[in-house]
């Protein structure tokens, strides 16, 4: 396929969209080529690229996060504009055909339906409690699913009421949120930031809520709220293209293009000017009691942060400030190997004196993130693996299965033997040790785009996902991955997930 494949209607299309017609042939390359594959070395386990915190060190990290987190800029980023029509699967399924595909699972419905948070909503609408007496499981799903009625399969999932409380408030994600950032996200002022990206057709709508909502939570802890939104960017959207890598068309014959996945948010988390960021996916979040009782992991991550951000930027005033002697630099080296799980090029132990201080220099003046991991008990998704890197080093990654060739047995027998998971729970700083904000975009693994295959409306095709945000996206970062409890990850991707234990606040 060559670039005659762009017409000159094409091109204005491209131009009018805020995408590069380059880019755009640079995106028609990678399908050509195909994804790439990460060479795994094996997994992260604790003592081995997982930091695991004994409680007396983990009370140090939480004072140092307490008494010093106030004289920085403190951030909660939420990545919210995930569609909640996902959730609702089977449900659009069974709403289609008029029921389940049972009998019983028909029954079940009924049965658990009183358990759902959102409950009292359909009982207490005159059409929901006719359909609920009448049993109808068809009607039911699209009051639920449809704007006839609840439209959850068409609001994002921000705006899903995750729990009901015993007073009978019912609180969405996005409140939620809200109410976890007040227990560890306190700036001068006693302002908690937070930073939502969402999609533009449901602005108004958050917008509208977060009005809503934030007026009355500052009411009941007497703190104050900033949250900000964004959108992202079109310009990070990718083409679609058929089976054949030729691009994908609509009825009018205009290129298709689909949003390029969470890496493309990689430009709306360097918009932020703050120090310390909190990243979080919007739909793991529990009930405020709960959420209590996971602020101080919160806190320890950030007493980390702060911690070795400490340590690098007087490590990098030193190798800045001039020559630094041998003794000094044997400290930098162990810093990098024992804190930030830097693995040196052979080259290094032979470099003369000042070309090893401008390796530890390049090497310790990066972004750097501090990544929970839990244990995994069986959720779809990363983990934390050793990565073998080109030029013989080793790095710390965040591992999606797309990026493991388990056609090769060895890889696939390493990707199956990883214990721990990626819940998205991390601390970003994205600063330098002078205060200028990195440009992230520098720190990207180009090649780690993913290629999927997607099928709408009967019609099949491949999409081009950008370097996952905390994949391919943080790839060159320096991190450090932590153990923490499998409490703090309850993430809701089905409807039926709010049945769990952990999401439930009433019986």
């Amino acid at each position: 396929m060559k670039k005659h494949v762009l017409s000159a209607k094409d091109i204005r299309q491209i131009k009018a969209s805020g995408i590069s017609p380059n880019g755009v042939e640079k995106q028609l390359a990678c399908y050509r080529q195909g994804a790439n594959y990460l060479k795994l070395n094996r997994p992260c386990n604790v003592g081995d690229g997982i930091v695991s915190i004994a409680p007396a060190q983990r009370k140090k990290l939480i004072d140092l996060y307490e008494n010093e987190s106030r004289k920085y800029k403190l951030i909660k980023f939420v990545p919210a504009s995930g569609a909640a029509s996902r959730m609702f699967t089977d449900w659009f399924s069974a709403s289609e055909k008029g029921g389940f595909s049972t009998n019983e699972q028909d029954r079940k419905l009924f049965r658990d339906l009183k358990k759902f948070p959102f409950f009292s909503l359909i009982a207490e609408n005159k059409t929901g409690a006719e359909l609920i007496k009448k049993k109808d499981i068809g009607g039911l799903l699209k009051f639920i699913l449809t704007d006839v009625g609840l439209n959850y399969g068409n609001i994002p999932k921000a705006l899903i009421p995750f729990h009901r409380y015993p007073s009978g408030k019912l609180r969405t994600a996005l409140e939620e949120h809200l109410v976890e950032a007040a227990g560890y996200i306190n700036g001068s002022g006693g302002i908690s930031s937070l930073h939502f990206t969402i999609s533009a057709e449901h602005k108004q709508e958050i917008t509208s809520c977060l009005k809503k909502i934030t007026a009355k939570q500052e009411g009941i802890c007497r703190g104050k709220y900033k949250v900000a939104l964004s959108v992202q960017s079109v310009s990070t959207n990718t083409i679609a293209v058929d089976e054949t890598n030729l691009p994908l068309r609509d009825a009018k014959r205009d290129l298709v293009f689909r949003p390029g996945g969470h890496g493309a948010l990689l430009a709306n988390l360097n918009d932020l000017n703050a120090d310390l960021i909190f990243v979080k996916n919007i739909d793991n979040i529990v009930p405020e009691l709960l959420s209590g009782k996971n602020s101080p992991f919160k806190k320890m991550l950030g007493g980390m942060a702060l911690k070795i951000t400490q340590e690098n930027f007087a490590f990098l005033r030193s190798l800045d400030a001039g020559e630094p002697d041998l003794a000094e630099i044997d400290k930098v080296v162990a810093h990098c190997s024992q804190s930030l799980n830097i693995v040196f090029p052979q080259s290094f132990i032979k470099q003369a004196k000042k070309k090893k201080v401008q390796t530890l220099f390049s090497l310790l003046n990066r972004p750097l993130r501090i990544c929970g991991m839990v244990k995994n008990d069986g959720e779809p998704g990363g983990g934390p693996f050793w990565v073998e890197e080109k030029d013989g080093t080793q790095t710390l990654q965040i591992v999606e299965g797309g990026h493991v060739d388990k056609r090769k047995p060895q890889q696939s027998a390493i990707w199956a033997q990883a214990q721990y998971f990626n819940p998205v729970d991390m601390v970003c700083c994205i600063k330098d040790y002078q205060g200028d904000k990195f440009i992230l975009d520098n720190y990207v693994d180009k090649n780690a785009y993913l290629i999927t295959t997607k099928n709408e409306k009967g019609i099949q095709f491949n999409a081009l996902e950008a370097p996952g945000l905390w994949n391919g996206g943080m790839a060159y970062w320096n991190t450090i991955f932590v153990e923490l409890p499998l409490m703090v990850f309850n993430p809701v991707k089905t409807v039926y997930d709010l049945l769990r234990p952990e999401h439930r606040t009433t019986s």
